[in-house]
C-alpha cells in the first residue's frame, strides 16, 4: 500500500487559483482596461483637448466591473464567493483621482494612467503578473504619451487596447483550461 502526502501549501494554492479562475480574476479587469483604452483613444481622435472622457472612462470601467463581478459571485458555485477582488476599493480610489487632481493629471499623466493604477492595485494582494505587467506599462507609458508624443496619443491608445486584449485572451483561456481540470 502506497501512502500520498498532499502538501497544505500547494493544495491551498490551486484551490485559491481555481477561485480566481472561477470569478475570471484576471480576464475581466484586462477586458475592461481594454475596452477604456479603446473608448479613450476613439474620443481623443474625435477631440483631443475634451479631457470629460479621461476623468470618467476609468471610474466607469470599474464600476461596470464592479457590478459585473458581484452578479457573477451571486451566480456562480458557492466556493467561487469566498474571494474579493477590490473593484469598490479601486473604483473608490480612481473617483478621488479624478475629483481631486482631473484635469492637472489628464494634462501630465494621460488617461491611462488610472487604467494603469487600477490594474496595480487589483494586483497587490495577489501578485498576478499578467495584472503587473499592463499595469507598469500603462502607468511608465501614459505620461510619456500625454507628454512627448500628445498628438498621436488616440493611436497609442488604441495599440494598448489591443495589447491588453491580447492579454485578456491569454488570461481567459488559462482560466478556462484550469477549470476544465479535474482536481
Amino acid at each position: 500500500m502506497t501512502t500520498t502526502t498532499v502538501d497544505a501549501a500547494s493544495l491551498l494554492a490551486a484551490t485559491e487559483a481555481r477561485r480566481r479562475a472561477q470569478r475570471r480574476a484576471t480576464s475581466l479587469p484586462l477586458t475592461g482596461t481594454a475596452a477604456g483604452l479603446a473608448v479613450l483613444a476613439v474620443s481623443l481622435w474625435s477631440d483631443p483637448w475634451r479631457f470629460w472622457p479621461g476623468m470618467l472612462v476609468p471610474s466607469l470601467v470599474y464600476l461596470v466591473l464592479w457590478v459585473v463581478a458581484a452578479r457573477r459571485t451571486r451566480r456562480g458555485p458557492a466556493w467561487a464567493t469566498e474571494g474579493k477582488d477590490r473593484y469598490g476599493v479601486v473604483l473608490l480610489v480612481l473617483v478621488l483621482l479624478a475629483y481631486f487632481s482631473g484635469p492637472m493629471m489628464l494634462r501630465f499623466a494621460g488617461p491611462a494612467f488610472a487604467l494603469g493604477i487600477g490594474l496595480l492595485l487589483l494586483d497587490g494582494r495577489t501578485g498576478n503578473p499578467l495584472l503587473r505587467g499592463p499595469g507598469i506599462a500603462l502607468v511608465v507609458t501614459s505620461p510619456i504619451v500625454a507628454l512627448v508624443l500628445s498628438r498621436a496619443q488616440g493611436p497609442l491608445l488604441l495599440v494598448l487596447a489591443v495589447g491588453c486584449g491580447a492579454l485578456a485572451l491569454v488570461a481567459s483561456r488559462r482560466e478556462a483550461a484550469l477549470l476544465s481540470e479535474r482536481a
